[in-house]
């Protein structure tokens, strides 16, 4: 490996990393979008830097000298998930900190490291090729995917005449609990939304909880209306439209190494599992079906010591994680006409973001391009996921390329995405730059 290179670019993840770009505050986005486009340009890209709206998109272009070359777009974000709670990083989040074999620091998995992977790979192989590559090569950059993409596909739209691909990689991935390398094509959509309820003027003292109603038995109430009693979801028609996965699917869904014991352990966690209390299947639940989760409740006086107080005011956010064929304005009206039959006509609900879920199909050739070039490059056959549990763009993706999209990167079962102490080991990150390279050459006539 150019080691001059691989240093090049994590000089250029320690500079990503050390911006705050955290798009749900909209913060240092235009600055990390120039960084990009700056770096895009001295590797010799033709970028495209458009700043219309508060997320500035990327779109880069390496072109192949060769007149029929086929094209891989990579499709990388550079906003981040806020830090907080800070007191639980163990270093300075928004500084690169390197021990033990691992980067430390806000985006070094989501979703900055796998950028800088990549572009070292790109500029390794132009350095051992004198400048020449066996295939267009595009970057599709954006700056709001950890809030729900916004604007996505507006510029997908506005630059459709320059979209076309024969192969998407996805912006991240990695290896699973057994240190296998995970290969997935699709992931799930999402609708976010506020729940509000106000029952007075203001707070009231707890001495009329015989006679009023508060907000927080109100807003509490009308959340519990949203299970039946063996755990499903009970709003009428939230399952109508769910994509029913095929027999490949569901084949390769049963063969993935998830079992209850490895979530418990690898989770720590210490209530029931919700597949117990159904009696569901747990694999096909958690890759095939949609979700409904309270993100987070607010009401009434929670400082030191005790407030006799009747709450006026309540609110929660919450979320619908979705699959293919669910429309997430749809699902929302869905889950405010429930509250209405459920007698709860004073509870507000607000969208906050949505996007649909999207699936490849993983016997596509270029997929099997992937599958047959990482198992070689790591003598192991990768696990082979249709779908993620979590939610992306890739919905918005396929529309614009119909290409099929397929998911490695950076990451391991530990990396912590999303909270603090987020991680990648050093190993996996130049693997990664050795299977993108491998990708790249597997294209050459």
């Amino acid at each position: 490996m150019n080691m001059s290179s691989n240093q090049k670019y994590l000089n250029l993840l320690r500079d990503l990393v050390a911006l705050p770009s955290v798009s749900a505050t909209h913060r240092c986005l235009p600055e990390a979008a120039q960084l990009l486009a700056t770096t895009f340009r001295e590797l010799g890209a033709q970028v495209t830097y458009d700043d219309t709206y508060f997320a500035p998109f990327v779109l880069a272009q390496f072109r192949s000298s060769i007149p029929d070359a086929q094209t891989l777009v990579i499709y990388n974000h550079y906003d981040v998930q806020p830090v907080e709670p800070i007191s639980l990083w163990q270093t300075d989040p928004w500084t690169l900190s390197e021990h033990d074999g691992k980067l430390y620091g806000r985006g070094t998995d989501d979703d900055k490291g796998n950028i800088t992977a990549r572009l070292t790979a790109i500029e390794d192989y132009l350095t051992e090729h004198e400048g020449h590559l066996p295939v267009n090569i595009t970057f599709i950059i954006e700056g709001s995917e950890e809030s729900s993409s916004q604007h996505l596909d507006e510029c997908l739209s506005k630059y459709q005449d320059q979209l076309f691909a024969d192969l998407v990689i996805w912006e991240s991935g990695g290896k699973n609990v057994h240190d296998v390398v995970e290969i997935f094509g699709g992931n799930k959509g999402i609708v976010t939304f506020n729940v509000d309820v106000k029952t007075a003027k203001t707070d009231l003292h707890s001495s009329l909880a015989g006679v009023v109603d508060s907000a927080a038995w109100r807003l509490t109430q009308a959340l519990a209306t949203l299970f039946d009693r063996e755990g499903h979801i009970a709003v009428p028609g939230f399952y109508d439209d769910v994509a029913i996965p095929n027999q490949r699917e569901k084949e390769l869904v049963r063969s993935l190494p998830t079992t209850r014991d490895t979530l418990i352990q690898q989770h720590g966690l210490t209530s029931p599992l919700l597949s117990d209390k159904t009696g569901d299947d747990l694999k096909e639940t958690l890759y095939f079906q949609p979700t409904l989760n309270i993100e987070g409740i607010q009401s009434g006086y929670l400082g030191d010591g005790v407030k006799t107080v009747l709450p006026a005011v309540a609110s929660a956010k919450l979320e619908a994680r979705l699959v293919p064929n669910m429309d997430p304005d749809k699902t929302l009206q869905q889950i405010k006409q429930h509250f209405q039959n459920e007698g709860f006509s004073d509870i507000v609900v607000t969208k906050t973001l949505g996007q649909p879920g999207y699936r490849s199909d993983m016997s596509d050739p270029e997929i099997l391009r992937v599958i047959d070039i990482t198992e070689k490059y790591y003598h192991q056959h990768p696990v082979i996921m249709p779908t993620s549990p979590g939610t992306g763009p890739m919905y918005y993706i396929h529309e614009a390329l119909n290409a099929p999209i397929a998911s490695l990167g950076v990451g391991y079962a530990h990396t912590l995405d999303h909270a603090p102490n987020e991680n990648i080991r050093l190993t996996d990150y130049n693997q990664h730059i050795a299977v993108i390279k491998e990708l790249i050459r597997s294209y050459e006539k």
